[in-house]
């Protein structure tokens, strides 16, 4: 109810909210902007407790999703849940119907950037896997490496237009969204 009053209060102003850090961070006590770390909580039990008021929030639309980086251990312990398919296309995207904008939290932090394939090869799969918006904040010069990565796997038909196309209608549903005027102001709270 909190998130989803506050995603309404949000869209009322204009702006567009952001649901974070999913698959959820509560449950796991390392901090992943230097570790990673591993979400052990069985799907079912997350999509009881953990997941309802992303889920909640979500029906608001535009809202983006923010995805944490964390494994999620009972469905896929190999990926960092922006480069999880089977969370990404066959839970949020499948089962949930999910069609609004997801976007990684930052690449530049150690599990990404320490990774498998680095930040180049995160974000490829995070393409890959249903992902839309990489976030790249902390060190903007890995913007280029992540670029090379990207024209690479699209040259190498790894990033064919079944995948892209499908992100960029998001992408264009989210840019209509925000190309509307602005809602106008509330009137000024009366003074005591």
């Amino acid at each position: 109810a909190v998130a989803q009053t506050y995603a309404a209060a949000l869209l009322a102003g204009g702006v567009v909210p952001t649901a974070k850090h999913f698959p959820g961070l509560g449950r796991v006590r390392t901090d992943t902007h230097f570790f990673t770390a591993t979400l052990a909580t069985p799907v079912a039990e997350l999509e009881a407790t953990d997941w309802l008021p992303f889920r909640a929030i979500l029906g608001a639309a535009p809202t983006l999703l923010m995805l944490g980086h964390v494994r999620l251990a009972a469905l896929d312990p190999d990926h960092l849940a922006a480069s999880s398919a089977p969370l990404l296309r066959d839970i949020v995207r499948g089962q949930w119907g999910h069609r609004g904008v997801l976007i990684t939290d930052d690449l530049c932090m150690s599990p990404v950037f320490y990774g498998p394939g680095g930040l180049p090869g995160f974000a490829v799969a995070a393409l890959r896997a249903s992902v839309d918006l990489l976030l790249i904040s902390y060190d903007g010069t890995q913007v280029y490496a992540a670029l090379a990565a990207l024209l690479q796997a699209r040259r190498q038909g790894e990033l064919p237009d079944e995948v892209l196309q499908p992100s960029a209608q998001r992408l264009d549903r989210l840019d209509t969204f925000l190309s509307q005027p602005a809602p106008p102001p509330p009137p000024p709270l009366p003074t005591p």
